[in-house]
């Protein structure tokens, strides 16, 4: 029979699995959420932005020929003075949006789930071949 460190081992591997497959589970969740249903009854139009720091990025932004100016609590390198990105907004209320890019750093977390899952299985395989497979 396989050594009791092994059988430790394989359950290592088998609970940080589970744990990438609730880590995706939620991803995809709220990925669906936020980059599908959330736009439901939004429209869309392109900001300029007009001030970034390192926590935050003002814009600009026309809808029904009344201006906007709006800062969002996000930051992204390859964000500049004077350029247009694509904000989502309300209908109703045009002053609640938020910036369509951003909503998709979402994406990593299932990412990471993937990758959890991914490296954990093969080190339950590699397990499974040194210590059980000669036994069957």
């Amino acid at each position: 029979m396989p050594h009791e460190e092994s059988k430790s081992i394989r359950n290592i591997f088998i609970a940080v699995m589970l744990t990438g497959l609730f880590i995706f589970l939620i991803g995809v969740t709220l990925s669906v959420k936020l980059l599908v249903l959330d736009r439901h009854g939004k429209e869309s139009t392109y900001a300029i932005i007009t001030n970034i720091t390192r926590n935050s990025t003002s814009v600009r932004y026309t809808v029904n020929d009344k201006t906007y100016n709006k800062t969002y609590s996000v930051y992204s390198s390859s964000y500049y003075k004077g350029k247009k990105v694509k904000v989502y907004y309300s209908k109703s209320y045009p002053r609640n949006s938020y910036i369509a890019s951003i909503r998709y750093v979402i994406l990593v977390v299932p990412g990471i789930g993937i990758l959890t899952m991914g490296i954990s299985g093969i080190g339950f395989i590699y397990i499974f071949m040194k210590y059980y497979s000669k036994y069957y």
